[in-house]
């Protein structure tokens, strides 16, 4: 140890108990102290290296993983534990597989507060003013009227591969788009996967209002609308092979023209009416074609009912009176007086009195009368009244 000392003295030429000797050992145990700290950084290092700076566990149910290899696309991993030399040799990106929402404001006005709140009355409790082309968007229908919209789509990554190769997404997929500026600082707009979709959707947004009308849109055939958008959107992401897949596309936002929004009320609450009043008489004539149905029914019903008992009473008479001749026939007498005492019954029947009054030849007669009788019906009177008592 001395002589190294010594050695080094002699290179700075510092002779052995000068001045400088205290700071030059203080020097050399320093640069020795930090070539032991490096030695060990750089081992720790390697170690890291080779070890965890290179693993990774990938959760099918969260992400999927791809490896690039030396800024080249090389694997997609989903599910498992890997390890592979750590960057700049390789590079992992993890997708999400998560689902992902865009909200597309394209076509609404710069007063959007007000429209959403459907006020009639602007910024600062202002009158509204005419759209401005350039500061407030919207889109054209078909029959040439103007609407306001703002949709939101939902979708997932279902090929991350080809999702980050067509997208040019970056290496942390779910960072906001990359705001590209001009030469003197101003933001041009963003760059990346989720504006490329969002000008997509827009993109059929606008070919698909273009077929429709304003009425059809707002109140009539709003989900028919809102589902050719969706497949004209599929399709465009399909051309393109981004890799995505649509889960759901809603309008939380259609509205027309703030100076207009009134007399669009006005329309649609008269429309409202008019299908009240509509759906009313077709059920006062649904009902009444029912009661007349019914009441046809109940006549036919009770007319092939007193048709089947009348032609069932001739039948029966019929038969009666072909007995009544047959008998007639074997003896005429007896069925003549058969049928004189049961038409004599029938009538007497109903007499309140009878006398009887004999007609025999050469023998006394007698007329028996009974005096005051006691009336019918104050005996059947009678009895009521004692049925009645308690």
């Amino acid at each position: 140890m001395e002589n190294n000392r010594n050695r080094y003295d002699e290179m700075l030429g510092v002779p052995d108990g000068g001045q400088f000797s205290s700071g030059t050992a203080a020097l050399l145990k320093l640069a020795k102290a930090l070539f032991y700290l490096l030695t060990i950084g750089i081992g720790i290092m390697l170690v890291w290296f080779f070890t965890l700076g290179g693993f990774f566990i990938v959760d099918s149910t969260r992400e999927s993983v791809l490896l690039l290899h030396f800024g080249k696309l090389k694997a997609q991993y989903n599910e498992g534990w890997y390890w592979v030399f750590p960057y700049p040799v390789n590079t992992i990106i993890k997708v999400p597989k998560s689902n992902q929402t865009i909200r597309s404001s394209t076509f609404m006005p710069a007063d959007r507060k007000s429209l959403l709140e459907r006020r009639n009355e602007g910024e600062g409790g202002a009158s509204p003013q005419p759209l401005t082309p350039g500061k407030d968007s919207f889109l054209l229908t078909g029959d040439n009227s103007i609407i306001h919209t703002e949709w939101e789509l939902v979708y997932r990554v279902a090929n991350p591969s080809q999702y980050y190769t067509t997208c040019l997404t970056p290496a942390r997929p779910l960072d906001p788009d990359e705001v590209v500026k001009g030469p003197d600082g101003e933001s041009l707009g963003t760059r990346g996967a989720t504006t490329l979709i969002k000008n997509l959707l827009d993109d059929a947004v606008i070919k698909v209002t273009a077929r429709w009308n304003i009425k059809n849109i707002l109140y009539d055939r709003t989900n028919d609308y809102i589902n050719e958008v969706k497949v004209l959107l599929v399709k465009n992401l399909s051309d393109r092979q981004l890799g995505i897949s649509v889960e759901s596309l809603s309008l939380p936002v259609k509205r027309p023209p703030l100076l207009t929004i009134a007399a669009f009320d006005e329309a649609a609450s008269a429309g409202t009416q008019a299908a009240i009043e509509t759906e009313n008489a077709r059920a006062y004539a649904i009902e009444t074609a029912n009661s007349a149905k019914s009441e046809s029914a109940e006549i036919i019903a009770n007319a092939e009912s007193y048709r089947k008992r009348v032609v069932a009473e001739v039948i029966a008479d019929k038969v009666y009176f072909m007995k009544l001749l047959e008998e007639y026939n074997k003896n005429p007498e007896s069925v003549l007086v058969s049928l004189y005492s049961t038409t004599l019954a029938d009538s007497m029947a109903k007499v309140k009195d009878k006398f009887v009054i004999g007609l025999t030849p050469g023998s006394r007669q007698e007329l028996r009368l009974k005096l005051n009788p006691e009336p019918v019906i104050k005996k059947n009177q009678d009895n009521t009244a004692k049925d009645q008592k308690p």
